[in-house]
């Protein structure tokens, strides 16, 4: 990991989780924003995202209860989105999940990539989301106690969306382009 520390700089950076952001190494030196999320046994998840310059992309920290209710709404992977812990844990790909998480700060798992909007449901809006990539990586978050974690969204709207209906009230959305800008 990149060595480039911001808190001191932005102190609501380290409300979101953000550890680090600079250069990766080992690939091409990109730059690269750095997560860890708090899990139930006291240990911490390590996630990243790569922070192209010219990105769309923006990061909520969602609440763990919020965010599933969200999804349960979608119709996506309803078994996954209405489950628990043991549910999570018998899916077909945790076993990947586990994989990948179990490398620690050495090499961090990437965010997982949602969509949010709100429909009309009995005449009130209501919050959908749903995933483009990284179900696996979310339930395995879940399913060891994470309470509060990070996801990317494509566009500015979706993160307002989806932090306005799921989003942790601690911190606020944050577009690439922005984290980008402080390496």
């Amino acid at each position: 990991m990149s060595t480039n520390l911001i808190f001191n700089q932005h102190p609501a950076l380290a409300s979101c989780g953000i550890c680090q952001i600079g250069r990766e190494y080992g690939g091409f030196g990109d730059k690269v924003c750095y997560f860890s999320v708090g899990l139930k046994d006291g240990n911490f998840a390590w996630m990243k995202l790569s922070l192209w310059q010219y990105s769309d992309k923006w990061v909520v920290i969602v609440r763990k209860r919020p965010f599933l209710n969200a999804w349960a709404r979608s119709g996506d992977e309803p078994q996954l989105a209405a489950g628990d812990e043991k549910v999570w844990r018998n899916d077909y790909k945790f076993f990947r999940a586990e994989k990948g998480f179990s490398h620690g700060y050495q090499n961090p798992v990437p965010l997982a990539l949602c969509d949010a909007h709100y429909v009309i449901e009995k005449g009130l809006p209501v919050l959908r989301t749903g995933f483009t990539d990284g179900v696996t990586r979310t339930i395995w978050l879940m399913a060891n106690g994470a309470e509060s974690f990070p996801v990317s969204v494509s566009s500015e709207s979706d993160a307002r969306v989806l932090f306005r209906g799921a989003g942790d009230r601690t911190t606020e959305p944050l577009s690439v382009s922005f984290l980008s800008s402080l390496c």
